[in-house]
């Protein structure tokens, strides 16, 4: 359809990450490719008018024989036994493909009325009270696909007046997406006891449903009016919570946006990666990489908050989450569901209108033409931020329910195999209760338990199911092993590369704690660039001969020892003239420290200058010339972390707990940290499924740091500003905390590769970009 629509890399994992969900997308995905091919689409767009009242679109027979009509409901009901998640998991393909028709409105339909007939009946499925049955057969013929349907989000101006035989429905409805098409309408109405919900047949008199010429032609709007519509009490919809209804919309809506940024995402990266100015693909070129990587971020984002708002909300309505999430399932507090449904609303509509637009751009004329597709992909997300409200609405309003306590805690469950794993640890572990970190470690080191994702015998060659099983028995036993900052790089690279005797030398001590290390790569002119490295390493009858200077060094002054890259070939290219070494910071003679003093005050880091500082032939790490391939050493049983059990930190919680005297502009800043401190909990949590689960990991580990370093800045951006004047006085009483966590978290976006370089990362390692 168009130019630039090959399904790319950016697609990647998608919101369902089980084996099961992975197939089902890829089974929806051919599908669509036959059935909905891409003339049928542009079609409807050429036409700029929606079709005849009430016809269904070509694909639709195929799409119910397909069964996912009714994916989402009980088989008691003739759907197919699955739950909001496997919905939410064919909407985002469906969105992808740019499917026409009422398949969106119709499901978010069926969802909101089982909802109710579970509300109404309290029974199993298919054994509704007699009142019921009307609406129980109404749900029967929407999983098996006879009849479409539609729902309003809002009453508009619809009151419903008690009646002999039930109410009268009087008023005009918000526009309604696809009623045009539908056979049932589902309307809220203002009533004196409140808003009640009833489903009304399209054709019913006194009813009148009007298509728009909407922004979408392909899933036009119309407007639906009543006057004096009768309806039998028996189509009385029992909605308990209204806002359930939104949270359920929410949930889609958010879906198919997720399938929409993906749909901009990749068009913009085929596009760029052929098209050419100035004699090179665009994709070369750095604003184009960053913009492209930060389309990632958002949509990786918005699939993982997508992810559990299908699983929170399901729990929360009985449109259960399928059984195939249950190593991810989690506790949900009061309101857990709308606060998950609020971020993930927020967050998806935002990555698809603000992704349509970046692709566009990046499209340039070309995608400013009718001609091209891109444009559909912005007007379908127009139309969902239209009718579901912008982003900042559901951000204040998950705002308020944070103020009000909501929360949802991540839990991870494991299979069944990680008893026997902590059944196992516990001897072990036992040694280390009631010991401080540090010497919980000393007391762990020779078993393996202080690094079991190590091989042996350094470790224990733990798998990840293994690794967790011992992270839950040393959290159960209260037990805290000392961390190895640096070491936790070097000690990998020595398992690797080193010599036995390197190995003997070093690694025992290291792993106990007792030697500690610091990091010699950064230089003044060569920070996220360690290729430009200059310091220079001579081979001398008695070793090597270092000169040069290195900086930002954190621990220089502590440290035992230290590793090493310097430049021992200056005429091979740049990544090979690197050697790896190991320095004894205590005993070389000629290395010069000097501690730099940062913008807080402190002195954290340290210039560390090398002159004529001699180091054994021995220091030597792997092949001389082949440092860079040791620095960048990972083990491919790496280390798999628990999920935290709070998605919001300290520094959050403290703005939610005095966010409810605040305006609403500051709430909706908090509003939004809320969806971004919940994505990265959610993003940590899939990452780890999928590596339990025996899968690549995928773009999470990198969309995490950019999103995560940016985010405590934020955070200490906001804390700060929230002090008014106080926060201008470096002193205890005053603001001097806040502005401290101010001051030190611009540290964040620079250290480790700043973040300028890691968006050219992504853009280069995950979307295939050529490089500049």
């Amino acid at each position: 359809m168009g130019r630039g629509t090959v399904r790319g890399t950016a697609v990647g994992t998608g919101i369902g990450i089980t084996e099961e969900h992975r197939a089902l997308a890829h089974s929806v995905r051919g599908w669509l490719a036959r059935a909905a091919p891409p003339g049928e689409v542009r079609e409807l767009l050429d036409a700029g008018s929606p079709a005849a009242p009430g016809a269904r679109p070509a694909h639709w027979k195929a799409l119910v024989a397909q069964g996912l009509t009714g994916i989402h409901l009980p088989e008691g009901y003739g759907g197919g036994g699955g739950g909001l998640l496997d919905l939410a998991v064919v909407l985002e393909e469906a969105a992808y493909a740019s499917l026409p028709g009422p398949y969106l409105a119709t499901t978010l339909t069926s969802a909101v009325l089982h909802q109710g007939v579970a509300a109404g009946a309290g029974a199993s499925a298919g054994a509704g009270a007699p009142a019921a049955e009307e609406l129980v057969g109404a749900l029967r013929e929407l999983a098996a696909g006879d009849r479409t349907a539609a729902l309003a989000l809002t009453p508009g101006t619809l009151t419903a007046t008690p009646a002999a035989t039930g109410h009268r429905l009087d008023g005009t409805a918000p526009p309604v997406l696809s009623a045009d098409a539908a056979d049932l309408l589902l309307l809220p109405a203002a009533t004196p006891d409140g808003e009640c919900w009833f489903l009304v047949d399209a054709g019913a008199d006194g009813l009148t449903v009007r298509p728009h010429r909407s922004v979408d032609p392909t899933r036009p709007t119309a407007e639906v009016r009543a006057d004096a519509v009768s309806v039998p009490a028996h189509r009385a919809v029992p909605v308990a919570d209204p806002g359930l209804v939104r949270d359920l919309a929410a949930v889609l809506l958010a879906a198919d946006a997720c399938g929409t940024a993906a749909r901009s995402l990749d068009t913009a990266v085929a596009h760029a990666a052929v098209r050419e100015q100035f004699g090179r693909p665009i994709g070369a070129f750095q604003a184009v990489k960053h913009l492209c990587a930060d389309m990632l971020v958002r949509l990786e984002q918005a699939r993982a908050l997508t992810w559990d708002a299908a699983r929170a909300v399901g729990e929360g309505t009985g449109v259960e989450a399928a059984a195939g999430e249950a190593a991810g399932s989690e506790a949900a507090g009061p309101q857990a569901g709308g606060l998950v449904a609020a971020l993930a609303a927020a967050t998806a509509q935002e990555a698809a209108y603000t992704c349509a637009k970046d692709a566009i751009q990046i499209l340039g004329g070309i995608g400013f033409t009718w001609e091209h597709d891109a444009h559909l992909q912005l007007r379908r997300a127009v139309l969902a931020r239209q009718l579901l409200g912008p982003a900042d609405a559901h951000r204040l309003r998950a705002a308020r329910l944070a103020e009000a306590g909501a929360r949802r805690e991540l839990a991870l469950e494991l299979p069944a195999e990680a008893d026997r794993h902590r059944a196992e640890a516990r001897p072990h572990l036992a040694a280390a209760r009631g010991l401080a970190p540090r010497e919980a470690r000393r007391a762990l080191a020779a078993t393996g338990y202080a690094a079991p994702h190590l091989p042996a015998p350094h470790g224990l060659d733990a798998g990840p199911v293994q690794q967790l099983a011992i992270q839950q028995e040393l959290r159960e036993q209260g037990i805290r092993i000392g961390d190895l900052s640096i070491a936790t790089w070097v000690v990998p690279s020595l398992i690797a590369y080193g010599t036995e005797e390197q190995r003997e030398r070093y690694l025992p001590a290291t792993l106990r704690g007792d030697l500690q290390w610091c990091q010699l790569f950064s230089e003044p002119d060569a920070g996220s660039d360690l290729a430009a490295l200059r310091t220079r390493a001579v081979r001398t009858g008695e070793g090597w001969r270092i000169t040069g200077q290195k900086v930002w060094t954190s621990a220089a002054r502590t440290a035992d020892h230290g590793i090493l890259l310097a430049r021992t070939d200056p005429d091979a290219p740049k990544h090979r003239g690197l050697t790896y070494f190991l320095v004894d910071m205590k005993r070389a003679r000629g290395i010069d420290i000097r501690p730099l003093k940062e913008i807080t005050g402190e002195s954290l880091f340290n210039e560390v200058y090398f002159d004529d500082v001699l180091l054994p032939a021995d220091a030597v790490v792997g092949e001389v010339g082949g440092g860079w391939r040791v620095a960048r050493n990972t083990l491919g049983n790496e280390r798999v972390h628990m999920a935290d059990q709070m998605t919001f930190d300290s520094g959050l919680e403290a703005l939610i707990a005095r966010s409810a005297g605040l305006d609403a502009t500051v709430r909706v800043r908090i509003g939004a940290l809320a969806a971004e401190a919940h994505a990265l909990a959610c993003i940590g949590l899939r990452t780890t499924l999928q590596q339990v689960s025996g899968n690549e990991p995928g773009a999470g580990a990198s969309v995490r740091k950019l999103v995560q370093t940016l985010h405590q800045q934020k955070v200490a951006e906001l804390t700060l500003e929230l002090l008014g004047p106080h926060g201008a006085v470096d002193e205890a009483a005053a603001g001097e905390r806040a502005l401290h966590g101010f001051l030190m978290s611009r540290c964040l976006t620079i250290a480790g590769g700043t973040t300028q370089i890691q968006l050219n990362v992504v853009a280069e390692r995950i979307l295939g970009l050529p490089r500049d």
